[in-house]
């Protein structure tokens, strides 16, 4: 066959497969749908939007714009894109040793899993659960630099610490009038509903 027309009948299969994967800057991800929808500027000045976003199941992310993108597109057709992994460097969570992982943002929140245990660093942090709430082991320690506070259905208590070797304590209810009974318990009895035990 002549190599001219073997080159000609390759042509189009070669710019499929050179256009198969390309890399593509974040414009804007819409996050409302099932997937999420990315509008990308690409390489030449290509744009795209409403590319969807494939994301890993029980894990989704919205990164900000200027974020980077790796895209497929399926076929070699550039009509159908998919965007298969966005990456941010300028927020990545560095420093990790072999076999570590890690949960971030962009405001330095991070679920740190560390070799030698788990760390949660967070501006503000809540853990609510219908059901049992638990802390369970061999040590339980709980600081407050400022001030510790418990609380039952109203009714509570408060330590401050006001400088130097000064705290106060404080009681509160919030309900109408305090009902309550006291029982001695042995506490290596104490009930758990925990689903653990």
């Amino acid at each position: 066959m002549n190599p001219r027309i073997l080159e000609r009948a390759l042509a189009p299969i070669r710019r499929r497969l050179a256009g198969m994967i390309s890399r593509a800057v974040v414009q804007s991800l819409n996050s409302e749908g099932g997937l999420q929808l990315a509008s990308l500027s690409m390489l030449a000045g290509e744009q795209k939007a409403d590319i969807e976003h494939f994301e890993p199941y029980g894990f989704t992310a919205k990164a900000h714009a200027g974020a980077e993108a790796a895209v497929a597109f399926v076929g070699g057709d550039r009509s159908h894109g998919i965007v298969i992994s966005v990456a941010d460097r300028r927020f990545r969570f560095v420093g990790l040793e072999d076999g570590e992982a890690a949960l971030y943002d962009d405001q330095g929140q991070v679920v740190h899993i560390k070799r030698n245990g788990l760390e949660l660093h967070g501006n503000n942090v809540l853990i609510s659960t219908a059901g049992v709430l638990r802390l369970d082991g061999d040590k339980v320690e709980i600081h407050g630099r400022t001030y510790l506070q418990t609380d039952v259905a109203g009714l509570g208590d408060r330590r401050t610490h006001e400088g130097g070797s000064v705290w106060q304590d404080d009681t509160y209810t919030t309900g109408a009038t305090v009902n309550s009974t006291e029982h001695g318990i042995d506490p290596p009895a104490l009930p758990t509903e925990h689903p653990e035990g």
